[in-house]
């Protein structure tokens, strides 16, 4: 198995480097960390001649706290390195992800910037937008009680393999959930005198029963498959906002990590209503694991990877990024 290990040095960060020390994995996983310089534009600006010095300093140091991360996570059975890139923190992440091709991308919940974070979206979230593989946001340093969100998607079938597939899910106990999402729809005033009022909401009744079936079986389908896998698992059906409810079961069953699938929405759409991913990626009291369905994963756009150096045993540098 490979993963790769986004890291800043902030608390969250060594969390997130602490769970996947943990880990249970196959025998000659790789694991990466990889960390990113930001460039200094303001110093650039105002004094020039201080870049060089201040980033010689960011890069000595960030040499050190990679070295002595990755000397933390180094086992016998496993194969860890390390590196570092310049530039903004996600297109380094996600460079290194295209390079490494990991089945997995770990990354603290938050790092150490400030508003920013809360105006422009976090580290985190960008990267569940742009990479390829599945992505854990780390709250938590165990994966015991996993809450997964069922809707009957690709996404969401992605988010089960997952936890059939990935040695990192091994023993835990599964709890399925499925959310009928469906605002009752809004009716304007009719002219010819109708009672139009009265026949939406009858329709509106009569399509939820159909849903709550719907909805309920295949919840209840998706439990039964990863019980036959051999996992302890139960189920149960919810009504109102998805984020909302997947938040608050987790809550109630003091879960470890939501899993849930994400459909890729961007641009307008994903900037004013947001997704089911994310809004529980921000609102989660616990790590939330983020698949992607085979065909959204497909279309992500690759990048390349220019402006690391290794870090296993001794250095070495790219003159490219000096």
């Amino acid at each position: 198995m490979r993963i790769l290990v986004a890291t800043d040095f902030s608390g969250c960060a060594d969390l997130a480097r602490a769970l996947v020390g943990e880990m249970s994995l196959p025998a000659a996983s790789h694991i990466r960390l990889v960390h990113a310089i930001e460039p200094l534009t303001t110093v650039g600006i105002f004094a020039p001649s201080a870049i060089l010095t201040i980033s010689e300093a960011a890069d000595e140091d960030a040499r050190a706290q990679v070295r002595a991360s990755v000397k933390s996570l180094e086992t016998p059975d496993r194969e860890v390195d390390g590196v570092v890139g310049y530039g903004r923190a996600a297109d380094v992440i996600i460079d290194e992800s295209c390079a490494f091709r990991p089945d997995l991308l770990v990354v603290g919940s938050r790092g150490r910037g400030g508003i920013a974070t809360t105006v422009l979206g976090s580290v985190s979230a960008e990267l569940i937008d742009r990479a390829a593989c599945p992505v854990l946001v780390v709250r938590d340093r165990s994966l015991r009680k996993i809450v997964l969100a069922e809707d009957g998607s690709d996404s969401a079938a992605s988010g089960a393999l997952a936890i059939t597939d990935l040695q990192i899910f091994s023993g835990a106990t599964v709890h399925v959930v499925g959310v009928v999402d469906v605002p009752f729809p809004t009716v304007f005033a009719d002219p010819s005198g109708t009672n139009t009022a009265v026949a939406a909401f009858r329709d509106y009744e009569s399509s939820m029963a159909l849903l709550r079936k719907q909805v309920s079986a295949t919840v209840e389908e998706r439990a039964k498959a990863l019980e036959a896998q051999g996992l302890r698992t139960t189920w149960e059906l919810r009504e109102g906002d998805a984020a909302f409810q997947l938040i608050k079961v987790a809550a109630e069953q003091h879960a470890d990590c939501i899993v849930v699938g994400s459909r890729g929405e961007t641009g307008l759409r994903r900037l004013m209503l947001g997704s089911v991913a994310r809004s529980v990626l921000f609102h989660a009291p616990c790590s939330v694991f983020v698949t992607h369905s085979p065909k959204d994963a497909a279309a992500r756009p690759p990048t390349n990877g220019d402006g690391r150096f290794a870090v296993s045993g001794t250095i070495k540098a790219n003159p490219a990024a000096r």
